[in-house]
């Protein structure tokens, strides 16, 4: 029996050893899990915080990448707008190209005119210098014929159709062989100029009308026929009698002259008409100024040379 009980006893201890063992084993296999398990913890922590490094860094290359996208867009925008400017420029300086080219053929065939231009200038100027000269030869051929044509011309004034004139206080315009019987009297008249308005100063035999024929004068400005009128009235009062008185109008100075008829007197033309107006002022200026009254009659006969119309007061050719 004792054998049995000491045999019962070694089993329950070798039971217990082999359970200690056991337990021993596990606690070491649960701290070597534990320990994996932390291990294994840290790590996946530390993969996590990468992950997520890697993610804040993927996230910030996207930015950038964004950024990069739209600035290459716009070089490229910038690129398309850089190409077109030069097309244009380039385009533009074909233009010019042509535009040089053209203006530099004009620029020649300019300077072939001118030069043809210039040529015929010379060819001109000596023409003109020829005929120059030629008429410088006939005028002094014809000048002595001239000067004797107007002496005689001043003379057949004066001696048959009386008619002179006298410088002074305005313009006295005398005329003889007016009357038949009387042909040494001198009937005349004097008038002026003042501010574009003719003035009668004296008229000797008076005639009734003469005022309204001033009238007539100034709205007409037509002296030639104011004096051939006056003329014809003169020519009526020595037919009726009336006869001049012996005083006259004082005067500094004298013209012993024709009119000087050297324009028509058609009033029908209005251009003929104004360039009498103007002419007639002109000249009775001429006459009231004492520098223009010492002149030579030859050079107030002037332009009767040139003047084929002239028509006197009593009809023949001059006053």
């Amino acid at each position: 029996m004792e054998g049995g009980g000491g045999g019962g006893g070694g089993g329950a201890i070798e039971l217990r050893r082999r359970m200690a063992a056991q337990c021993l084993e596990e606690q070491q296999q649960i701290a070597d899990g534990r320990e994996r398990t932390k291990a294994a913890a840290s790590a996946f922590s530390a993969a996590l915080l990468s992950a997520r490094t890697l993610a804040n860094h993927t996230i910030s290359q996207r930015e950038n990448s964004n950024q990069l996208k739209d600035q290459l867009r716009k070089l490229e925008a910038d690129f398309a707008e850089a190409v077109s400017i030069q097309v244009s420029k380039k385009t533009k300086c074909e233009l010019t190209r042509e535009s040089i080219s053209h203006a530099t053929a004009t620029n020649e065939q300019l300077r072939s005119l001118v030069v043809d231009q210039r040529a015929r200038r010379d060819e001109y100027a000596n023409a003109i210098s020829n005929q120059l000269e030629a008429i410088e030869a006939l005028e002094a051929k014809s000048y002595a014929t001239g000067e004797k044509n107007l002496e005689e011309a001043i003379m057949w004034y004066k001696k048959f159709l009386g008619f002179q004139i006298v410088g002074g206080e305005g313009v006295k315009f005398v005329f003889n062989k007016i009357g038949m019987q009387n042909p040494d009297n001198e009937y005349l008249f004097c008038i002026k100029l003042n501010k574009d308005r003719y003035n009668l100063l004296q008229c000797n035999p008076f005639l009734k009308d003469s005022e309204e024929l001033v009238k007539d004068l100034n709205c007409s400005n037509d002296l030639f026929k104011f004096v051939r009128i006056m003329r014809e009235r003169f020519q009526a009062a020595a037919i009726n009698g009336l006869l001049p008185s012996s005083s006259f109008c004082p005067d500094t100075s004298s013209i012993t002259d024709s009119s000087q008829p050297a324009l028509s007197i058609d009033t029908g033309s209005e251009s003929t008409s104004t360039t009498n107006r103007s002419h007639s002022q002109n000249w009775v200026k001429n006459q009231d100024n004492p520098t223009k009254r010492g002149a030579h009659p030859s050079s107030l006969l002037s332009s009767t040379r040139r003047s084929p119309r002239i028509v006197a007061a009593d009809g023949t050719n001059g006053y």
